[in-house]
């Protein structure tokens, strides 16, 4: 059971690698798309958008398939749409990639959740769900640490495709 905790919890984080890098790049984005502050937060709130739509669809497929599976097709959204997002012409296509960002994690956090519900039992289950569950913290904040860093090294672009890794290598371990 520890196994699957622990295989679950690092795969949570890595999942969330590109979750707040538009955030975390937004005033220099603002300043290369001359962004009003309508605009920026049309592209802030593009992602929530994605993760509500997505959110009734993705945890319903897991009562029809394996929650694992939805996981792993999740990771391929955020690896798109951070992808898409380094790619981006502009802000309409940034839009679109922080929305395909937001369905991911609808895609990955929930479905987590349950595959480790369902992998777990007992008095421990709690304690693996309080851990799970506190991995969103630290992937939100390596997500800003790590946009941060690779911004300031080699720019917003290749930040971006960066945080593209995390939910492959997320993919693989689930």
């Amino acid at each position: 059971m520890i196994y699957v905790v622990i295989v679950l919890c690092i795969a949570e984080i890595l999942t969330m690698t590109g979750v707040a890098t538009y955030s975390a790049l937004l005033p220099v984005l603002r300043a290369e798309w001359a962004a009003t502050n309508t605009l920026a937060g049309a592209i802030s709130g593009a992602f929530f958008a994605g993760y509500m739509a997505a959110v009734p669809i993705l945890v319903s497929l897991t009562d029809r398939i394996a929650a694992r599976r939805v996981y792993v097709g999740a990771c391929g959204a955020l690896a798109l749409g951070s992808i898409a997002f380094a790619c981006s012409p502009g802000p309409l296509a940034a839009l679109l990639a922080q929305a395909l960002l937001g369905a991911g994690l609808a895609g990955t956090y929930m479905p987590g959740l349950k595959e480790l519900s369902d992998r777990t039992s007992g008095p421990r289950q709690g304690r693996a769900i309080a851990f799970y569950t506190s991995t969103f913290g630290l992937g939100s904040s390596l997500s800003l640490w790590m946009a941060g860093a690779l911004q300031v090294q080699v720019g917003w672009r290749a930040a971006f495709l960066a945080a593209a890794a995390g939910p492959i290598l997320a993919a693989a371990l689930v």
